[in-house]
């Protein structure tokens, strides 16, 4: 049996690895989009990451019609709703934008798990919280000085609306997770995500655009599904199980710091000094907010 102490920093690398992982398919969903039909490509990379965490649910582990009625509502919020308002949002806003804009999460999480009773919102926390948010919008700032015009649009606003989403998605899961594992919530959620892209996609009519995928756009799709689906809402949804909803929000962080890393690896861009400079800010309003006390199981 983990201590404490490691299965805290245990999680914390979790939430790191989907932070990043999703930072690194939201960068390739980017480059599908432009030649596919975005809702039928969701709906695709949500179906591949359903098929990918079905065998985790067993039928002796599945929850109570009610509880199992929620989840699947989670699941219909963050995996259906949330990415198809992102594909809307990207149509009138820059991705660096929009990536500083959810990057406000952890603000959101924070009082959002206080007003339930799930976190304690101290000075320190929320000072870690800024300081992060600060280091996005520094690591950011060659890109946004470049965008569209610093005034509040219908995309920024899209986003803001998602995040709001996302960080209630975070507390709801929570309490969720004090009363099932990782493996049982993830499966439910996903196909609760699926069930809502679907019924967009059928819909809209755009199911027939599928078969035009190219063999790389499927490889891409396939990526987006496992690591990017299925492995990001298992590793984040076993984080907060672990951990607790502000601390691990707070990693939402590493997304867009990430996506821009890979850029300088892959190709071959330059490394800004700003990067390193939001990196470094970002790395203090981790340790603030996940370091802010000794680490202890919540208990609702």
């Amino acid at each position: 049996m983990l201590g404490f102490r490691a299965t805290s920093t245990i999680a914390a690398i979790a939430a790191a690895v989907a932070s990043c992982a999703n930072g690194a398919q939201l960068a390739v969903t980017r480059l599908i989009v432009q030649r596919h039909d975005p809702l039928a490509v969701a709906f695709l990379r949500c179906a591949i990451a359903a098929a990918c965490l079905a065998p985790l649910l067993r039928r002796s582990q599945c929850p109570p019609a009610r509880d199992c009625a929620t989840i699947l509502a989670l699941g219909g919020v963050v995996a259906g709703l949330c990415p198809w308002l992102l594909t809307i949002a990207m149509q009138y806003t820059t991705a660096s934008r929009g990536a500083l804009v959810i990057c406000s999460s952890p603000l959101l999480t924070l009082p959002f798990a206080a007003m339930v009773g799930q976190e304690r919102c101290t000075r320190r926390r929320v000072a870690g919280c800024c300081c992060a948010l600060i280091g996005v919008a520094v690591g950011l700032s060659g890109q946004l000085v470049t965008g569209t015009p610093m005034t509040i649009n219908r995309g920024d606003a899209v986003v803001l609306l998602t995040t709001v989403l996302l960080a209630l998605f975070n507390v709801c899961a929570a309490r969720m997770l004090t009363r099932y594992p990782a493996h049982t919530i993830a499966p439910i959620a996903c196909l609760g995500g699926l069930v809502v892209l679907f019924a967009f996609t059928l819909a809209g009519g755009t199911l027939g655009g599928l078969p035009l995928l190219a063999a790389e756009d499927w490889l891409a799709v396939l990526f987006c599904g496992t690591v990017g689906g299925a492995g990001v809402l298992l590793l984040w949804s076993w984080a907060i199980e672990q951990a607790s909803a502000a601390r691990i929000a707070i990693f939402v962080t590493a997304a867009p710091i990430s996506a821009a890393a890979a850029g300088v690896i892959l190709l071959a861009e330059n490394l800004p000094p700003q990067l390193a400079v939001g990196t470094g800010l970002i790395l203090v309003g981790i340790y603030f907010v996940y370091r802010a006390e000794p680490f202890a199981k919540r208990q609702v």
